[in-house]
């Protein structure tokens, strides 16, 4: 079925505060009440009705609570005005209660001190746990939280102040409870971040090169931006994503939550995305950091994306077939191959530049992209790697308990 647009256009946001938004307009009351307030959405169609999972449904007359769930490994610096960013887009909107949720994944260093002394409004509490990785520290503030509503933020992002006064308003529509942040790198003396601002353009290209309100679910799933960078969604819903889970490798530090919970996510809600609701990642700014992102994301390629059907799939099988070919020949032809690679890096920035990127995004692709390539090949083969190793302990335990 080909991809169709089907477009709302929708009344400016009330200059009524948020609060009467809430509470003037009761579920009895729905001739009257006007639709959801925003700019104009592009809703994409899809090609069958969600299914719909039992999630908490806020009810019109009512304020949503929110629950806040930080993952945090070695923070300092960082997770102190992140926090105090998360109080003031609280502040902006009336929920009816919120609270943070700060979960330590084996922090070596002072994160929790800096936790500690940080100055907000907003009840915190603290959960501690041996490093397990992100994914598994998720699950266990997901575990703590009670609101109806839930916010995934990662320690390196500064959520907008107005990012929940935007989508507030929404949250009554089953169709606008799910929300993946408009994400904006801090580039400012950081190359690293322009390359990973280069990439995500070129990627997701649909919506960066015409950012607007828009609602997607899996028809569209891989054209455009999704993350667990800055993600709010109800409570109940993430939680049922959680139980459905299947990991396709033996390693959580490996597996690609944003991928994977997501997809439940979009096959029950539309995901909504918007200028609106948005934030500022600030990237590792090392070479070091760089080629250990590198790698971890060509081993989440794997997890996210090697199944049939997916958008880079063939594009992932071609490369695995060909990489050990590609060792022979530069083996054998050093210098053509370096000549090769040269050209490809130079090609690949062009290609950035001509897809929307910034001129010095694409510039910055351009001379990192071998060792990136490098490293995220790496990366790729031990995601592999790491699937087989999971499906023959599994055979294995299947074969012992028969």
């Amino acid at each position: 079925m080909g991809r169709s647009k089907r477009c709302a256009s929708l009344p400016a946001t009330p200059s009524a505060p948020a609060t009467s938004w809430w509470s003037s307009n009761s579920a009895g009351d729905r001739r009257t009440r006007p639709p959801c307030p925003g700019p104009t959405i592009d809703r994409v169609r899809f090609s069958e009705p969600f299914r719909r999972a039992p999630v908490a449904r806020v009810i019109p007359d009512s304020k949503p609570s929110l629950s806040v769930v930080f993952p945090v490994f070695n923070g300092v610096g960082w997770i102190g005005r992140s926090l105090q960013k998360v109080d003031a887009a609280i502040a902006a909107f009336p929920f009816s209660s919120a609270e943070i949720i700060v979960v330590d994944d084996g922090s070596t260093d002072d994160t929790i001190r800096e936790v500690e002394s940080t100055e907000i409004s907003i009840p915190l509490r603290i959960e501690r746990q041996a490093n397990k990785g992100r994914f598994l520290a998720r699950r266990r503030g997901l575990d703590q939280a009670t609101g109806d509503f839930l916010l995934f933020i990662d320690t390196r992002v500064f959520l907008d102040e107005n990012a929940f006064a935007y989508v507030g308003p929404f949250l009554d529509d089953p169709d606008s409870q799910v929300w993946t942040a408009d994400v904006h790198a801090q580039t400012q003396g950081n190359p690293i971040a322009r390359f990973w601002k280069a990439i995500e353009h070129v990627a997701w290209r649909k919506y960066h090169n015409d950012p607007r309100h828009l609602r997607y679910g899996l028809d569209e799933f891989d054209y455009y931006p999704k993350g667990t960078t800055a993600l709010l969604c109800p409570t109940d819903l993430m939680r049922a994503a959680y139980d459905a889970f299947t990991p396709t490798v033996a390693d959580f530090s490996k597996i690609n939550d944003d991928t994977a919970l997501l997809r439940y996510v979009a096959e029950r809600q539309p995901i909504n995305i918007g200028p609106g609701y948005r934030c500022t990642y600030h990237a590792r700014s090392t070479f070091k950091a760089f080629l250990k992102h590198a790698n971890h994301r060509g081993s989440v390629l794997i997890d996210g994306y090697l199944h049939p059907g997916a958008r880079f799939a063939k594009a992932i099988v071609v490369v695995l077939v060909a990489s050990p070919f590609g060792l022979l020949v530069a083996a054998l032809w050093p210098l053509p191959t370096i000549a090769a690679a040269v050209a490809g890096a130079v090609g690949a920035g062009v290609i950035a530049k001509e897809r929307g990127a910034e001129t010095a995004d694409a510039a910055v692709l351009a001379g990192l992209s071998i060792p990136f390539g490098i490293a995220y090949l790496g990366g790729m083969w031990k995601g592999v790697f790491s699937r087989f190793a999971l499906r023959f302990a599994t055979r294995k335990t299947a074969a012992s308990a028969a």
